[in-house]
């Protein structure tokens, strides 16, 4: 821990993380540590014994370690308070097992270590655990140990300085196997499970990290528990700031998941498979390997065999794919980001902006031609070949829910309708001129770009303004302006990127009604046009506050909500996407397979250490 740290920063950054529903918990740095290799390459069989100093028939699956908070394995340890050189995700999704899988692609939960659950009341949750999970020494894993994990985060959070107030009200253990969760607020059952047992993001997603009788934690709990002020923010301090358990610990119980810990070296993890774990009968291999290279890139390591799978870093460019295994498979594939072109709303900010007008926006989304920037790309990025709809790119390719259906009959841009483009602009008072567009008070019709002067969207986008009569300005200034000018609502259009991760996550009112509103300037009260999907308005007009609409969509689950979202987004057009990336992993598919529900292989972002927790990554 560094002298002058500061808790609440920790804190405070790991609740924004949450609140604006991040993806992902490892920061990948520039590896350092070495890259000899206890395996050989084929097809992950043949390990050598390290401790014996003999060779051994061990089948091992290896994966690349992504070098989590840019610590080398023998410097990591499982707190998950404390984000400094923290292994809760690489190795500890691994080894440690997690109450409920949610996948955010699918809105989907999956029992692991919770059996049942149900809403027993608008806002209380039962939870019924599994008797057949133990700790690594054998000890019963019970709800208590789940409970005070929890226990411990509700404290820390009240500790914080948030203005708001927290989801979960309380959470007791009414005996082993059972837990009662009380929520501040009404939620549906799929969003309550979401939030607490089935949540996906940050250090508290990877597993339960903490023994209800372990006298470290124990003593932590209950001083938290007991204490206020300062006392209490001692406490807090000292949580956020340990080290502890250190991952290369002489304690053989750490964690309760399909794999302990068998070695920790410089370069490598070494996990052997826990025999007493529930699915161990399921899994062919004897050992889960996390390797770590000088350069931390996974293509190279997997490319030349020295491991079986990558957790990120693809799908690749077209021009290294030959290079890869002939049976290279993806996963995580629902997993992505977006590339979006932004627009200034003008939603109580001083300066004005042409941008300001809903239709002038459109007529610049109409502009637009998407299919201009195919040639640019190679073979990453795809284009976003759907209407404005803030749902995952992925998810409305596969076609499988409601949003793929409902968003065919959505205004859609991006394809050069120069026609209906200048309908919208002579509408509102805009002229054309000898080919020139001059703005109602007769001044040349200019937008600022601020941004992005490289990016393929933001090229083709000026190149398709200047075609269309309207003068482009180009402005690239440094991150702390970007960023100041975005929050003052003075700018024109400017380039955004965002994960896109599933049907709920992009509308967490802390991500949309509180980020994307404080850089886009949106009106959070809004007139849609009805019914939905019809621009015109054929039916009139619905008034909905944008807060308000995401609250009742979570308290309810019913779907008009979400849809009549999707219907003021692309009506509104904040932002209007235009491209996505896939950020996928890759496995060597003609050694490995990996057998489990697509909403884990393709949703969950730690997918590749979920299938042995239920017997879906085989040796083949």
């Amino acid at each position: 821990m560094p002298e002058g740290s500061n808790w609440r920063d920790r804190v405070s950054s790991r609740r924004s993380f949450l609140k604006y529903g991040a993806a992902g918990g490892a920061t990948l740095l520039a590896g350092c540590g070495g890259s000899s290799d206890p395996t050989t390459t084929s097809g992950g069989t043949g390990t050598t014994n390290q401790n014996g100093g003999g060779s051994t028939d061990t089948a091992s699956f290896r994966l690349f370690d992504p070098l989590t908070s840019g610590a080398l394995p023998t410097e990591r340890h499982f707190n998950p308070w404390n984000p400094t050189q923290s292994g809760c995700w690489h190795p500890g999704a691994c080894v440690f097992d997690r109450p409920v899988v949610y996948s955010p692609t699918k809105n989907e939960a999956y029992s692991l270590m919770a059996k049942s659950w149900e809403m027993t009341g608008d806002t209380t949750l039962e939870v019924t655990f599994s008797d057949q999970w133990t700790w690594h020494n054998g000890d019963q894993f019970v709800a208590q140990d789940w409970v005070m994990q929890q226990q411990i985060e509700n404290e820390i959070v009240a500790a914080g300085d948030s203005d708001s107030d927290p989801l979960i009200k309380s959470v007791e253990a009414t005996d082993d196997f059972h837990a009662r969760i009380e929520l501040n607020k009404p939620l549906s059952q799929i969003f309550a499970v979401q939030n607490t047992i089935g949540i996906y993001n940050g250090n508290l997603a990877r597993g339960v990290f903490t023994k209800h009788d372990d006298d470290k934690w124990s003593d932590w709990h209950k001083r938290l528990r007991n204490s206020s002020g300062e006392e209490k923010m001692s406490v807090v301090e000292e949580i956020t700031s340990a080290t502890y358990p250190m991952i290369n610990s002489d304690e053989e119980w750490i964690g309760h998941g399909p794999f302990q810990i068998s070695e920790v070296g410089d370069d490598r993890i070494v996990m052997t498979k826990y025999e007493d774990h529930p699915h161990a009968d399921q899994i062919n291999f004897d050992q889960f390997v996390l390797k770590e290279f000088t350069q931390n890139k996974p293509f190279q390591p997997y490319a030349n065999g020295l491991v079986d799978g990558a957790f990120t870093g693809f799908p690749v460019k077209d021009s290294l794919r030959s290079q890869l295994p002939s049976g290279t498979t993806l996963y995580r594939e629902g997993r992505s980001s977006n590339k979006l072109i932004s627009f200034n709303c003008g939603y109580n900010v001083e300066q004005e902006s042409p941008m300001n007008n809903n239709n002038v926006r459109k007529a610049i989304a109409h502009v637009y031609d998407r299919q201009r920037v195919k040639p640019l790309l190679q073979g990453v990025q795809r284009i976003f070949e759907w209407a404005p709809c803030r749902v995952p790119g992925k998810v409305l390719s596969e076609g499988e829910v409601k949003p793929t259906e409902w968003v065919q009959d959505f205004t859609l841009y991006g394809q050069n309708d120069t026609e209906r483009a200048t309908q919208l602009l002579k509408g509102e008072g805009y002229t054309l001129e000898g080919g020139k567009w001059y703005t109602p008070n007769g001044d040349r019709f200019q937008i600022s770009i601020m941004n992005g002067a490289k990016a393929q969207q933001i090229q083709v986008l000026k190149q398709c303004l200047k075609e269309f009569g309207i003068a482009v300005e180009q402005e690239q200034v440094d991150d702390a302006t970007f960023d100041q000018r975005r929050k003052n609502g003075n700018f024109d259009i400017m380039p955004d990127g965002s994960s896109a991760n599933g049907l709920t996550a992009m509308w967490s009112v802390g991500l949309l009604a509180e980020w994307v509103q404080s850089i886009t300037h949106f009106n959070p009260n809004a007139e849609i046009p009805m019914p939905v999907g019809d621009p015109s308005g054929s039916s009139g007009t619905k008034e909905i506050n944008v807060r308000d609409h995401i609250l009742k969509w979570q308290s309810t689950n019913d779907p008009q909500y979400h849809k009549e979202l999707m219907w003021w987004w692309n009506q509104t057009l904040p932002e209007i996407e235009v491209l996505y990336e896939p950020d996928a992993g890759a496995y060597n598919g003609s050694n490995w397979s990996m057998t489990v529900r697509d909403g884990i292989k393709n949703g969950v972002d730690d997918a590749i250490y979920i299938a042995p927790k239920m017997g879906g990554l085989k040796m083949k």
